[in-house]
């Protein structure tokens, strides 16, 4: 009990620790988004200063500490001048919108990497695996700015493809299969640029882990012996079913 209370305070204290240098680092930054208003020229100067004070921005730095906490504790996350509205809102959109695309690349890499990289293995050092490490260099070598900008300018040039958001400025109005429809469209470029910056990279690991597996002495020696792949798979497949 003791040791739990002791981790729970040196928890808490470099939690606070943590809050106070966020919170620094962001205050003490240079340029903030009164410093943008201030050049410009048709913003007078009194209405800056009201804003500032309008917002805390006249208190002292403890006092701006203490109401950032109470906004984070209150589940505000701070408040944005920008959008003149809390940021938690704002968080939980962008949130979902992030989680959606990376939860799709991330299956669809690996759907598309197993596969490929189980058949490379196979085929090692045979001319179908050469281009296809060929291919997968090639993907690493090209910035994923750039291949996120070609996609764009594909998109552009075709027409094809939506080119921003996450969906349609009437979206609100269409039919469940309308919207997801529009969603799916909205997602192709984002998931595609995805995967095929990870795609490289799981196709390598897979065809790796498996060209080790297949090279295993018990392997070799059961081809030796003459034992198909396939029926040495099933026996695999019906021992480990029975030990476990």
């Amino acid at each position: 009990m003791r040791y739990l209370l002791r981790r729970l305070g040196h928890a808490f204290f470099l939690l606070v620790g943590v809050s106070i240098l966020a919170f620094l680092f962001s205050t003490l930054a240079p340029g903030n988004y009164f410093d943008e208003m201030r050049l410009n020229p048709q913003i007078a100067p009194e209405t800056v200063a009201a804003l500032r004070a309008q917002y805390g921005f006249d208190k002292p730095l403890p006092a701006r500490y203490a109401s950032w906490v109470n906004s984070i504790i209150h589940g505000e996350m701070g408040f944005s001048f920008a959008y003149d509205s809390p940021v938690a809102p704002l968080l939980l959109v962008r949130a979902r919108n992030t989680l959606l695309l990376t939860v799709t690349a991330t299956l669809l890499a690996w759907a598309i990497a197993l596969p490929l990289g189980v058949w490379s293995a196979e085929r090692l050092g045979r001319l179908p695996d050469r281009f296809l490490s060929w291919g997968t260099a090639a993907l690493l070598v090209i910035p994923d700015l750039a291949l996120a900008l070609g996609l764009l300018v594909f998109a552009v040039r075709t027409g094809w493809l939506p080119t921003g958001g996450m969906a349609s400025v009437d979206f609100e109005t269409f039919s469940t299969i309308h919207k997801l429809h529009d969603l799916a469209l909205h997602m192709v470029l984002p998931v595609t640029a995805l995967v095929l910056s990870a795609l490289p990279l799981l196709v390598r690991h897979v065809r790796a882990a498996v060209a080790d597996v297949l090279n295993a002495p018990f392997l070799l020696a059961a081809a030796g012996h003459g034992i198909p792949d396939a029926r040495f798979y099933i026996a695999m497949r019906f021992r480990r079913r029975r030990i476990h």
